[in-house]
């Protein structure tokens, strides 16, 4: 996802010494007073990340820290994190089978114990900390419990808020640095519909014993900043008519609200959640990507763009924040997809650091908390902003970004919109014909490390044979050099194709330059022998390595028009009217 800053200090003992000791001086002392009122919290809870994936892991209904594929936290971590810029680390924590039953419901106190030792990692740092129950109430999950559609609501309610007395307890003492969260994303499971009113309720039974637990629990958790989500931490479903109600704090001793919402973000789903590889760019960043660098528009994220996000955004401000209700954004992110296009992978992760920057500033200007979602992950489905065995910041991009964004309260501060590093031209361009059959006798002109270009089965047209061996059929392809503006033909003849095939899998036409929205194709003709079919329409995008790319037969592709023709006893060819290529060819 690049090379770190993390933990980089001073060298020389006297300058390691004094870093230390600042970090020892940094420890808040349990009996500091709660200073910071609802006007302040915002601000001083700053920019937040999460350390997910960890104590929320589990596998079977078993919590296991590292069973995810993170090794254990440690203080270096959290360290790394704060020497970024964060001042906020959230904690999600699963008890699961941490918990026994049939002893009142008696927390693991070894659990407790590992849960306490990363809270104190962030008081080392002076940071935030927020904890949750986070795995126990997701159907989905072995042994998840804790569900608002459970068939035995008494005991769901007996036994969660027995849990939270035990932790309420362990954490009684510590200072308002450390905030409650009654739950992470509850709901019945299901995401078509609105929630169901009855299960909805349930969640509001829950906020409401969480509050009233940690309050009689006396200490410091009489005026404890206390975090409470709606129905799946969904905006929508939180601000609408769909049913939240705040839980009621008349046990609060500290004089005003210290009541906050949980929210998390991900919109749109497809560009921020899902290796999607055709849904890269969002917003602003991603129409200039589509400008500039000649990006597809079908590329883009189709809905949820800044303005969608700015009046979701509003809403809850004028719904909470202007009520003296404080908002965490919990969680937000998009995933690495720099994957789809490896020419580009700088403008599509500069895309991503833009939405990261965006969501941040736009909380911040709106006086609210965005924590952002890491999972220790990078690359494929990967959050991930450090490295949790090196602890050096994986994408210092996206960190700069977010941390500007929320200094200065502002969605774009953190990163320009205008887009640079446009693609070089090349010298020369060629194009290639493509093809797969119903018996899969092929020729791939993409990116295959097995048999596509810069291989040795490039100019092969192959067959299997009846052992999967391959099968050479002998047949010649005329490929195309494109220097200008132009006509052009690529094809392959010498091999009856009628033989073994009654239709095509693929026809397709790619090449080695970059498309770019200025390229114009027309007059395209398929030709199978003597039959000559003209295309109205093909589909024209990049390929998966950010080239121009022409597809004219796919039976994958639901979109493409069907194409009717009779199978050739030598061969097809593809002749095409190009235009636009100064936009590729150097001059």
């Amino acid at each position: 996802m690049a090379a770190g800053y993390a933990g980089c200090g001073s060298s020389g003992g006297d300058a390691s010494k004094k870093e230390d000791s600042d970090k020892e001086d940094a420890v808040i002392p349990y009996d500091s007073d709660f200073t910071i009122g609802v006007d302040k919290i915002a601000e001083a809870m700053g920019a937040g990340w999460n350390v997910g994936n960890q104590l929320e892991a589990n596998s079977g209904g078993k919590v296991n820290e590292t069973v995810w594929g993170n090794p254990e936290i440690t203080q270096e971590l959290i360290s790394a994190v704060a020497d970024a810029g964060f001042t906020t680390v959230r904690v999600p924590v699963s008890y699961l089978d941490r918990i026994d039953d049939a002893n009142g419901y008696q927390v693991d106190s070894a659990w407790l114990d590992r849960v306490e030792e990363v809270v104190q990692y962030c008081y080392n740092e002076g940071l935030y900390v927020i904890i949750n129950m986070h795995g126990d109430g997701y159907n989905s999950i072995d042994g998840g419990w804790f569900l608002v559609n459970g068939e035995d609501q008494d005991m769901i309610r007996e036994k969660y808020e027995a849990v939270w007395k035990q932790i309420a307890e362990r954490f009684a003492k510590y200072d308002e640095h450390l905030i409650f969260e009654s739950m992470n994303e509850e709901s019945d499971g299901t995401y078509d519909g609105d929630p169901n009113k009855e299960y909805y309720a349930n969640l509001n039974q829950y906020n409401q014993i969480f509050v009233d637990t940690v309050r009689g629990t006396g200490e410091k958790n009489t005026h404890r900043w206390l975090l409470v989500p709606g129905w799946n931490t969904n905006i929508e479903y939180t601000i609408g008519d769909y049913g939240f109600e705040m839980p009621t704090d008349e046990k609060c001793s500290a004089g005003e609200s210290r009541m906050m919402v949980s929210v998390h973000y991900y919109d749109p789903w497809d560009y921020c959640g899902t290796e999607d590889l055709k849904t890269i760019l969002w917003g602003e960043y991603g129409d200039n990507l589509i400008e500039v660098n000649g990006f597809p528009k079908m590329n883009k994220a189709k809905w949820g763009d800044e303005s969608y996000l700015d009046d979701l955004f509003s809403r809850m401000q004028e719904k909470f924040v202007k009520n003296d209700i404080p908002v965490i954004i919990g969680e937000y992110g998009c995933i690495d997809k720099s994957s789809a296009y490896a020419d580009f992978a700088g403008q599509i992760q500069g895309n991503r650091a833009y939405w990261d920057g965006y969501v941040a500033g736009k909380a911040a200007s709106m006086g609210m908390i965005p924590v952002y979602w890491d999972n220790g992950f990078n690359g494929v489905y990967g959050f991930g902003l450090f490295d949790r065995n090196t602890y050096e910041q994986t994408q210092p991009e996206i960190i700069s970004t977010i941390l500007k964004a929320v200094k200065n309260k502002d969605p774009k501060a953190g990163l320009d919109t205008v887009v640079e590093n446009k693609a070089e031209k090349t010298d020369e361009a060629h194009a290639y014909i493509g093809i797969q059959t119903e018996v899969y006798t092929f020729r791939n002109t993409c990116s295959d490390a097995k048999y596509g270009k810069d291989t040795d089965y490039f100019n092969t047209l192959i067959k299997w044979g009846e052992d999967d061996q391959i099968i050479d059929t002998g047949a010649k392809f005329t490929d195309a050099t494109i220097s200008a503006d132009g006509t052009y033909t690529v094809s392959v003849d010498g091999y009856d194709f009628s033989s073994d095939s009654s239709k095509l899998n693929m026809l397709f036409v790619s090449t080695d330059f970059a498309f770019n929205n200025k390229l114009k194709v027309s007059d395209v003709v398929v030709k199978c022998d003597d039959q000559e079919i003209p295309i109205d329409k093909p589909l024209v995008m990049a390929d998966d390595q950010g080239n121009f790319y022409m597809e004219l037969v796919n039976i994958y592709n639901t979109d493409l028009a069907a194409l009717d023709y009779t199978m050739p006893k030598n061969g097809f060819s593809v002749t095409f009217t190009i235009e636009g290529m100064d936009s590729v060819l150097a001059a």
